[in-house]
Formats: structure tokens, sequence, C-alpha cells
């Protein structure tokens, strides 16, 4: 794509649909959360999802007796947007290729919503912004690899189940994608199988194992410990991601940034700074189809 038109006179440019969807599509590409989840569009002003309790199973009747009535039980979800920014600086320099500029501000913005979208649902590694309205998987229920591989395996599995839910896709950091290729059943097979339709390294236990870059989190000692988490897996169709309109961009050579502790003047430097910016949300409709697997 030719480069997009910013320049040191820009004050603020708002993405065409094309660019913003470039981006996304990048995003989507490293972000697990952003593949697996369901994409909704959100207003400003977030939205509300109605949720029903299990179905009860319909029941046999006679041609003239009285039909059963069922009762589901009904509840609601808010799922609010939050921003998320960056700050990307270039040199006056480099800016004047206008097609490497946007090849390195899309590249940068989309790295940049998939490490905070995974790092944040998933791990909990980069803390989210609210409880209120917004959820992460970082506290789901926990399952441990052991020595016992096919039996932890099954575990999560069993526990998904059990709650009525369906697993659809395990969510895998590189540590956690070591784990699963090095697992055996009893017989000493690979527990993972290969799909040659599909982009994932495979399935496991029906499964396709998805990889995310930003999906792991160390284990943490101490008075707050907390073990090493590997991956999620769980029913993703449980799973809303919510985005509100596009991404705007910000275009400054005269602000001043601050980079770490020191204030950096962009015009002293001959820089150009880029603010992108971007809402998103992600509710869970039930957090006991997931499990958190860890180390």
């Amino acid at each position: 794509m030719a480069g997009i038109d910013l320049n040191r006179t820009s004050t603020g440019v708002k993405l065409t649909p094309e660019q913003s969807d470039e981006i996304w599509q990048d995003a989507t590409k490293s972000s697990v959360v952003m593949q697996l989840a369901r994409r909704v569009s959100l207003p400003g002003s977030g939205i509300s999802f109605d949720t029903l309790g299990e179905a009860a199973p319909a029941k046999w009747v006679g041609e003239t007796d009285e039909k059963p009535v069922i009762n589901p039980t009904v509840g609601s979800r808010i799922l609010k947007p939050y921003k998320m920014a960056r700050i990307i600086t270039v040199s006056t320099e480099f800016a004047r290729d206008k097609a490497t500029l946007w090849n390195a501000i899309k590249a940068q913005a989309a790295e940049s919503v998939a490490k905070t979208v995974d790092m944040t649902f998933l791990t909990g590694a980069i803390a989210a912004p609210s409880t209120d309205g917004m959820d992460t998987l970082a506290d789901a229920q926990a399952v441990s690899l052991g020595k016992s591989a096919y039996a932890d395996f099954m575990k999560v599995y069993e526990k998904i189940s059990v709650n009525g839910g369906n697993l659809n896709g395990w969510a895998m950091s590189p540590e956690g994608q070591a784990k699963i290729l090095g697992a055996t059943d009893a017989n000493g097979r690979p527990l993972i199988t290969p799909d040659v339709s599909s982009t994932t390294i495979g399935n496991v236990l029906g499964a396709p194992v998805h990889k995310s870059p930003w999906g792991h989190k160390a284990a943490v000692s101490g008075g707050s410990a907390a073990p090493e988490i590997l991956g999620v897996a769980g029913d993703w169709s449980q799973a809303l991601f919510g985005v509100v309109g596009g991404i705007t961009i910000k275009a400054s050579d005269i602000a001043t940034v601050k980079v770490g502790e020191e204030m950096v003047s962009l015009w002293q430097r001959n820089m150009l700074g880029f603010l992108a910016e971007f809402e998103c949300g992600f509710i869970v409709k039930n957090k006991t189809r997931f499990v958190k697997i860890t180390a």
C-alpha cells in the first residue's frame, strides 16, 4: 500500500477503514485473543449482552398432555471499551520515505495492540485498566502440567466440559507449546495431531493450538507467590472482544514526550511523534469454561 500522508504539518489523522483494517489484521495475526474471541462493534458507552442459563431438555408428552414450562435463568453482562495508546517516534529523515514510514507505523501499532491485548486478557501480566465491564482470564481455574502430561491435559478438558463448555482452542505461549509438543499419551504417542489444513501447529484433544508470543507470565515467588502461566484453554464462544471505530493517529514535530524519566523535545532532535490510540474491551460470559495452564 502507498504510504499514508503524514507529515510535519499534520495535527490529526483519522485512518481510512482500509488503513485501520491493515493494522487490525496484522494485530490479529499476532494476538491469540483477537483470533479466538468473538469480535463485536462497540459504541463508546459500551453495550449490554443478555445471558441465559443452561437449556433444560425438552420432555416427551402425550397427544393431549400438559406441556412442561421451562424458566431459564436470565442475566446480563456489560462490555465497556477502554483506551490504549502508544507514541511512536521517528526521525524526520526517516519520515521522508512515506512508504517506509507507513510500514513502520503499521508494524509498531499492530504489535503494540496485540501485545497489550494478550498480556492483559490472557495472563494479567499487564494490569487491566478496570474491572468494570472488563474481564481477564488471569483468574480462571488452573491446571498444572506435571510429568503425567496426558492426564493433565485431560484435566483441562474435564474442567471445561463439566461446566458445559466445549474446548475449541488452546492459546499457548512458546513455553506452553514446548510442553504440548513433548507430551505423549499412555502408549508414548505424541498427543498433538498435525492439521495440514490449518495455520495452527495442530490439535490437542480435538482443539487447535494457537501460539501467542505474549501468552506467558513468569512465576512469582515470595509473599505473593504465583505459578508460571503457560497459556489458556477454553470455550472461546464465551469470550467477546469489542472494538470502537477505527484507529486514530496524531502527528507532531513540536511536542515534548517523556522517554523513561527524560523529557525529549521532538523539535530539538529533528524527530516526529505519532500518537496511535484505539479503544477495545473484553468480557467472558462464563469464566468456568476456561482453564489457566500453569507449570
